[in-house]
This record gives C-alpha cells, structure tokens and sequence, in this order.
C-alpha cells in the first residue's frame, strides 16, 4: 500500500511539474545507454543484423560479379533495401525494449522513480539512435565498397544513402510509440506487417507519384540508368519527409507518457511538444505532397534533348581507329567497349580493322517508361553525329555485365553491343527497320560469331540470351523497336563455332572474308567455307529467311 500510494503521489506530482523535472538530464542519457545496449543486442536487431550482413557476405564470398559495373547514382538507392531489415528489427527491439516493464508487471513502481514516464520514453527515444549510426556505417561501407570497385561509374547520391538510416530511426520511433499506446507486442509486428504490404504496393507501382509516402521510393528497374542529372528523384524532400514523420511521432510518444494514459493536454509544461508536433505534421504534409509532383519540365527537357542530341554532352576518346563517346559519368565503360570491339576486329582482314569506326552512348527512354515498340530516332542522331565527325556510330547503353551474373537486361546490354559492333563490320550499316532488321545466311552466322568470341563477357551473355529464348533470336538496340533478328538454325550454327577452335575458324574467316559478308552466300556455303557442318535446315515456316 505504500509503494502504491507513493506511485499515486509521484504521478500527481509529475503531472503539476513542468516538462523537464520528470527526471534528471544525467538519470535520462544513463537510462538511454543502458536501452541502446539492450536495443542493439535484442534478438530481433541481431537477426535483422545478421540478414544483412549474410546477404554482402554471400556476395562477397561468390566473387560479387553482378556489382562489378554499378551505376553510383543507381546503387545509392539499391543499398536501400537491406536496410529495411535493419528497420524492421529496430522496430521490435524498440517496442519489446518499452513494453519490458509493463511484460513484468513493474510499470507502477517505475512512477516512483527520479525518471517519470515521459523521461523513459525519451530514453527509449535516444536508445533508437545508436541503430541508426549503425545503419549509417553499414550503408556508408557498402556504398564506398561498390564505389571503389574498378567498374563502377556514375556519381554517389548522398541523400539517397541517407534514407537508409532515416528509416532506421523513423522505425524505431514507431516502436517506441506503438508500446505507449497499445501495450501488447502483437501491435508492432501487425503495423510492421501492413508497412511491409504497403511498401511492396509501391515497390509494384513504381511510376505511381504516391509511392514516395513509402519509406522507400522503388523505380523501373528494366530501364537502363540514366546520368545523374537527369535522374530527378525528390529525394531531398523525401527525406524531409521521413524526418517530419519521425519528429511528430517522437512527440506523440512523449506526450502519450506512460502506457494506458491518456495524451497530456496543451498546457505550459507540454506547450512546446505540441508545438514541435505541429511544425514536423505540417513539414511532414507540406514535403510529403511536394514529393508526389510529376518530373520537372526542366528534367523532362533535359532528358529530350540529350535522348536526341547526347554529343553535346559527351566526351570522346579514339583508341587505335575507333572514337569512343561516352557520357562524362560513364567514361570508364569505354574499357569495357573497347575490349569487345577488338575482340571482333582481331578476326577480320587488315583492311576491315584498320578501317575507322565510332561507337557512341546513347539513351533512350521518356521518364521512365521502356521504348519498346517505338522507334529511334536514327535522324537526330545521323545529324548529331555528321556534325561531330563520328558518322554511322554504333550505339550503346548505360548498362554493362559481367557476362552474364548481372540481371537479364544488363547482360543483353553486354550481348547487344557485341552483336551490333559485329553487324556494322560485317555490313558496314545499322538496323534501322521497324520491327527488326532480319540477317540471313553466312552474315547472321559470321556476325552472331564475332560477337561471341570479341570477349568472355559477350560469349557468356549471348549464351545466356540464347538460353532464355527458342527458335530465333533478337536483340532489341535500346529496348525500341529496331534490332537485329536471327533465325534458329544461324544461331545454332554460330553458337557451334562459339564451341569450336577460335583460333582455327578465325583463320578461315579472314581467308573467305569478301564471300563470307557477301548479301547472297548462304548458311551451306558459309559451312562450307568454315570447314563445319552446318544444322539442319529448319521448317520453312519457322524462318525468316528464305
């Protein structure tokens, strides 16, 4: 009866005192430690650790070949999503971590105590943030790790790498005030479950302007990066909008006080909370609804003109016979580039690798939706080039693999370089024909290849391309319209030779080269030629080619 009477006496005494006399500022950091330590060793947030690290660690331990070209700009927001474990687990260790007292019946007696119940929440408020500098570290090693590797281009967003622990400490907010109004653990896994549905909603309807109210923001990942500047993410105010979120509902927590109670009304002690909670709501709604508007015309602009005219924006570099035109940011790939363009010229005649040629980046894509089905520009750029000295430049994207360890798309980008380079030497043009460009006979068999012998990269990603598809194949330049088509049985044939002697078939290639890249030699005289049997011929209503 004394323990309870004092408790009663304590709490009516804390309730006339201003705010701040809950407790001392020492008694208040002392108890944050304590909870920081407990917090970071919780079961949850060690296992959330755990996933994390298992997920680099595996990585690291295979060779890590699909991060061994990232796109900076791209990569600061794919680090993103690990950390969503880490979210996850600050979540449940900072609701298990105040529900503590109430699991063992003591939340009363704590009334007695120097620390009142708005000093405990603002403990467990400050235990959040030594997992948020833990977020931070991790983010920053993984993000330097990727931008140290001898591939990687592009430049780091530092905002983006900031959400990774904003949402860190915006979970772990949530946490602490989920324990101050419902009491039960059931509570926080039942909010971390619909923030889970709801931000795989968004994750689903990446071009949709709410998917910003996520806590993290997903894009089209099937379009190829774009340079930095044209990216136009409202990062910034996203994560203004994950710190007002995080204010008020830090707020909200301590003025909710002890569990069970009712949320202090406005008065002197606690006038500057609700204030505080009025700014962040009205931070929060004034950034939240910015986020949402549709991409700038400025970036929409900007991203017209550099689709159509990207020589302006680019530097050039010619190595032996061949100018190189890359974006600045991407300058790098030209090693990538060139590797594969002398793969292919090494099997050809003197005449036909000395020859001059240009290879240029290009992009292609409207915000970001995929071109397919729509056609290239081919006017703009014959023009552009023309006036750069680069004419008949072989386009090339912002996407590059390790053959095929990267995704599907990033490997085709590999494979489709590869084959378009091996197409412009074999018929000094490019396919610019709606729907597809069909190569028929000993040029789509010398031209398949070429391209799969330049590298080790471009065979295992034609190789991986032709896993994926029967019958024929294509390969789309830039996800439009145009590209090259090959019936099956030259894609069979070239992939036989990829199988043979190299060095041998390289030699035949060279001595018949003139009748080999011939318009009328057919697949039979190119085996011929090749000194190979060719496969057998296909229905004729499965070919292109007559």
């Amino acid at each position: 009866m004394t323990v309870v009477g004092d408790a009663r006496r304590g709490r009516a005494d804390r309730a006339a005192a201003p705010a701040g006399q809950s407790g001392t500022r020492g008694a208040v950091l002392a108890l944050a430690r304590v909870e920081a330590l407990r917090l970071l060793r919780h079961p949850a947030m060690l296992g959330a650790l755990a996933g994390y690290l298992a997920l680099w660690g595996y990585a690291l331990a295979t060779g890590d070949a699909a991060n061994r070209y990232p796109v900076l700009q791209d990569s600061s927001r794919y680090i993103q999503l690990p950390t969503l474990l880490l979210a996850a687990g600050t979540l449940l260790a900072a609701d298990f971590g105040v529900l503590r007292a109430v699991r063992n019946g003591v939340e009363p007696v704590y009334e007695v105590l120097v620390v009142g119940a708005r000093g405990r929440t603002l403990a467990h408020l400050l235990a959040v943030l030594p997992a948020a500098l833990l977020c931070a570290g991790l983010s920053l090693a993984r993000i330097g790790y990727l931008a140290a590797k001898p591939g990687a281009v592009g430049t780091v967003q530092w905002l983006e790498v900031a959400t990774g622990p904003a949402v860190v400490l915006l979970a772990g907010v949530l946490g602490v005030l989920l324990a101050r109004l419902f009491p039960a653990p059931a509570a926080a896994s039942l909010a971390l479950a619909l923030l889970a549905v709801f931000t795989f909603i968004a994750a689903v309807q990446n071009t949709a302007g709410w998917r910003w109210l996520a806590v993290v923001a997903i894009e089209d990942e099937f379009v190829q990066p774009l340079p930095s500047a044209l990216v136009g993410r409202p990062t910034g105010l996203h994560l203004l909008w994950l710190t007002g979120l995080t204010v008020l509902l830090a707020a909200c927590a301590l003025l909710r006080g002890r569990p069970g109670a009712a949320p202090e009304p406005p008065r002197r002690g606690t006038r500057p909370l609700w204030a505080c909670a009025a700014v962040a709501a009205a931070v929060a709604v004034v950034a939240g609804a910015l986020q949402m508007r549709p991409l700038p015309d400025s970036v929409v602009r900007a991203r017209a003109d550099v689709t159509e005219h990207p020589a302006a924006g680019q530097q050039c570099v010619t190595r032996k016979s061949v100018t190189y035109c890359a974006f600045p940011e991407f300058k790098e790939r030209v090693t990538e580039w060139d590797g594969v363009v002398r793969g292919v010229l090494a099997r050809t005649p003197d005449a036909v690798a000395d020859a001059r040629y240009s290879v240029r980046q290009r992009i292609f894509r409207d915000g970001i939706e995929a071109h397919a089905n729509k056609p290239l520009p081919y006017t703009a750029w014959d023009a552009d080039d023309r006036r750069e000295g680069t004419p008949g430049a072989v386009p090339v994207g912002t996407w590059w693999s390790a053959g095929d360890a990267g995704q599907d798309a990033e490997s085709d980008a590999v494979a489709e370089f590869s084959a378009l380079f091996a197409y412009r030497v074999v018929t000094g043009t490019l396919p610019r024909e709606e729907g597809g460009t069909t190569v028929c006979g000993a040029r789509a068999v010398l031209t398949l290849w070429l391209a799969g012998q330049a590298a080790d990269d471009s065979e295992a990603a034609l190789k991986d391309l032709t896993g994926r598809t029967t019958g024929g194949l294509s390969l789309l330049v830039l996800e439009s319209s145009s590209g090259l088509d090959f019936d099956a049985r030259e894609r069979e044939f070239a992939l036989k030779l990829l199988d043979g002697p190299s060095d041998r078939i390289g030699e035949r290639v060279k001595a018949s080269w003139r009748e080999l890249t011939a318009t009328g030699t057919t697949t039979d005289r190119a085996a011929e030629l090749l000194g190979v049997r060719a496969p057998a011929q296909v229905p004729a209503g499965e070919r292109a080619c007559a």
